[in-house]
């Protein structure tokens, strides 16, 4: 063959091949590009397919085996993820992705050498954003402030992501506890680029360790904008908003992490926390969110407390008795939990009858395990718990504990102490302590409520009215005090004065059965039946349970003519009472009368006989009793310990 022949050839040949070489190329490139999309849009099974695809036609390549690795880890298969990434460093020692990717990969394997990879990430690729921020973090992560410093430092001279390196450095200078140089530096880093997460959840971080949720929550709302569909930022705004007191705000975005991801547990349980703060009117969604909470999480003593707290306060009684098995779990979790321990104590001296024996196992078991760190406030806490109790012998010593370390629980100790008395209705003895209490604080309303029932109690009305009315005054939204001085008006005969005092009750909270109750049983003593009657039908319509009220709405409807609707109420009262002698009382006078009309109208009985038999049912044989079932419940109440 012609030598230039040969050489035209050869050249043809090898051009050939550059150009299958390039096309080639460029085809594993290109899936390489579609797997990033698959990967940045959370696809990362069909990420790895494409990146698997690629490294097939691309045998010889370190990309792919680099992005391989990235989606093994995002489909939580670390090892064989790290396999890849020293498969891409065997081809190409210098590629700075693939050793920052696994140095970041051995460090979340607790790796001592992942360090090591990083720095030399950083050596190679000295500019490299991702390689110089990834060091920075673990040098944060290892408490290497100046070191983190430095690398944050380096970063900020790169063209991008200077945000998010000035971030760092504030975090690195807040580890040095420089926090006022460090607030200037994330102001800074916000000013630079106002739209990067990172720099907006570092920034809610920083406020919130120093207790500043008031600038933390601003920050995290802003978060969630950026990322809506990540529960994490939400959480995190929902905890900020709660600790700037901002409870309905907190929940709402509790509940915007849950609709974002079901199985985040974290927002179940502050949602749940919250519920529980609301009340027992909404201790069924607490328990609803707690329960989910210890599904996602069953090994956590913390849900089963927080939802067996939630069921004792339910109204439950079913609910609060399902407390007690899941509090046994808690505690069996977590022998060592005090809260756990006084929470079953009080739930089984809750029990009717009482379950005194497991009752003070566990207040005991409270008591040991808290007592050697045990603070003046939870010394005041366990003698309340005795006091609930009614054990004066170990409530006496927890009390006096607390006032020894702290002389501002004075207060509340005398409280206690005269509760005491009151429970065991030694209402004498309660009232110095009430008097000690109100001398350390003259306005502290429980003092004021218990200790005019007391004085109401020892047969001192107008002192008792006094107290009472101070009570109120302090505190007008508190309805119970107009109620007590209704009744003990009503007892003394006082009807006027007892009226307005109820009609006021009424307006403050119309909601309220005991006001419209008690209004109603002045009326019907007044023997003003027709007036008496709304307020009873509206009591005994918020309190279907409670008797009395439906044998005063009976003689209200017997006196004032309505004879069907008064028997009606009489048989709702035998539906709650077969034995009731009130009611047959009650029904026997209709039928006395009801036969006494119907001989009148048959001329079966003398016109005198008639008449001496023609009376209707009157409210009571005897006022008197009347007035003492209004007061009745009057000495039995207190306010809250």
């Amino acid at each position: 063959m012609n030598p230039v022949f040969r050489r035209v050839l050869s050249l043809t040949v090898g051009g050939m091949l550059l150009a299958a070489a390039a096309a080639y190329a460029l085809q594993s490139g290109d899936i390489i590009k579609q797997g990033v999309e698959a990967y940045r849009a959370g696809q990362y099974k069909r990420a790895l397919e494409l990146f698997t695809q690629a490294q097939r036609l691309d045998p010889g390549g370190a990309k792919p085996h680099y992005f391989i690795g990235s989606a093994l880890e995002k489909v939580e298969e670390p090892d064989s993820a790290r396999v890849e990434y020293e498969t891409a460093i065997r081809i190409d020692p210098k590629y700075v992705e693939a050793l920052t990717g696994l140095g970041k990969l051995l460090r979340k394997q607790g790796k001592e050498e992942g360090i090591q990879k990083l720095e030399e990430a950083v050596k190679y690729g000295p500019k490299d954003a991702g390689a110089l921020y990834a060091l920075g973090l673990a040098y944060l992560q290892d408490k290497r402030w100046d070191d983190a410093y430095k690398v944050f430092t380096k970063g900020t001279l790169l063209k991008q992501g200077r945000g998010a390196f000035l971030a760092g450095q504030a975090l690195a200078l807040e580890g040095k506890g420089e926090t006022k140089k460090a607030e200037e530096i994330f102001i800074r880093a916000r000013e630079t680029d106002p739209n990067n997460l990172r720099i907006r959840l570092d920034m809610g971080g920083f406020y919130e360790r120093r207790k500043i949720p008031v600038l933390a929550a601003p920050e995290y709302v802003k978060a969630t904008e950026l990322d809506p569909k990540n529960p994490e930022t939400h959480y995190l705004a929902g905890r900020a908003l709660v600790g700037m007191n901002e409870f309905n705000a907190g929940l709402k975005e509790y509940m915007a992490a849950i609709a974002a991801d079901s199985s985040y547990a974290p927002a179940y349980l502050e949602a749940g926390r919250l519920y529980y703060r609301a009340g027992p009117i909404h201790m069924a969604e607490a328990a609803e969110k707690l329960r989910t909470y210890t599904s996602l999480k069953p090994d956590d003593p913390q849900g089963y407390m927080e939802l067996g707290r939630a069921l004792a306060k339910s109204q439950n009684p079913d609910d609060r008795q399902a407390a007690i098995p899941i509090l046994e779990k808690a505690y069996e979790q977590n022998p060592q939990s005090c809260e756990v321990a006084g929470a079953l104590g009080k739930l089984y001296f809750e029990r009717n009858p009482p379950d005194t024996e497991n009752a003070l196992k566990y207040y005991d078991k409270y008591a040991q395990c808290a007592d050697t760190l045990m603070t003046a406030e939870e010394h005041l806490r366990l003698g309340t718990m005795y006091v609930a109790a009614k054990d004066s012998s170990k409530a006496v010593p927890q009390l006096m504990k607390a006032v020894q370390m702290d002389s501002t629980k004075t207060k509340d100790a005398d409280f206690q102490l005269g509760f005491l008395y009151f429970a065991r209705r030694d209402y004498a003895g309660a009232i110095p302590y009430f008097e000690a209490a109100l001398r350390a604080d003259s306005a502290f309303v429980p003092a004021l409520m218990n200790i005019g029932l007391a004085e109401l109690a020892v047969k001192q009305p107008n002192v008792g009215i006094a107290y009472l009315r101070r009570a109120l005054d302090v505190n007008p939204k508190d309805n119970r005090p107009r109620i007590w001085i209704g009744q003990t008006l009503t007892s003394l005969d006082s009807l006027p004065e007892a009226l307005e005092m109820y009609q006021q009750a009424m307006a403050a909270e119309p909601e309220n059965a005991e006001a419209q109750r008690g209004a109603g049983v002045v009326l019907l003593l007044q023997k003003n039946w027709a007036d008496a009657i709304p307020s009873l039908e509206k009591a005994v319509q918020l309190e279907p349970e409670n008797i009395q009220g439906h044998i005063w709405l009976a003689q209200a409807y017997s006196n004032s003519g309505d004879i069907p609707k008064a028997k009606a109420e009489f048989n709702k009262v035998f539906d709650l009472d077969p034995n009731n002698k009130e009611a047959a009382k009650g029904l026997d006078y209709i039928r006395k009368y009801e036969a006494a009309k119907a001989a009148k109208q048959s001329g079966a009985t003398k016109p005198a006989e008639a008449a001496k038999q023609s009376g209707t049912a009157k409210p009571a044989a005897d006022p008197k009793q009347d007035k003492t079932a209004i007061k009745s419940g009057a000495a039995k109440k207190s306010g809250t310990p």
